[in-house]
């Protein structure tokens, strides 16, 4: 039962997420769509710079010829915060992309 209520509520919530954004622009990109949900506080502005650095590091890895110590380096320096931070985010918060890991359906 508890599985059916969150693949309701994530429906119901998608509903209503796409009436708000079709009211506030005609034809929304990708970006006004991600501000909508960062202004309403369902996306914390935190979650989206962890998925940059995720995507990132994916790309840099290939830059830096599979070097992780380079590319942890590049990454601190580009997003200002320490190579263990970076560290945490990759290996910790990649989980959370998988769907299992944050809704199920």
């Amino acid at each position: 039962m508890a599985r059916q209520n969150k693949k309701e509520i994530v429906s119901e919530y998608l509903k209503i997420a796409e009436n708000e954004i079709l009211r506030r622009w005609h034809e929304p990109s990708v970006q006004d769509i991600l501000r909508h949900l960062v202004e309403r506080g369902i996306v914390e502005p935190k979650r989206l710079r962890n998925y940059m650095i995720i995507y990132d590091f994916d790309c840099l890895l290939k830059f830096n010829e599979g070097s992780r110590t380079h590319t942890f380096m590049d990454l601190s320096i580009k997003y200002d915060i320490s190579e263990r931070q970076v560290q945490s985010v990759v290996y910790k918060e990649r989980k959370k992309e998988t769907p299992t890991m944050n809704i199920t359906f």
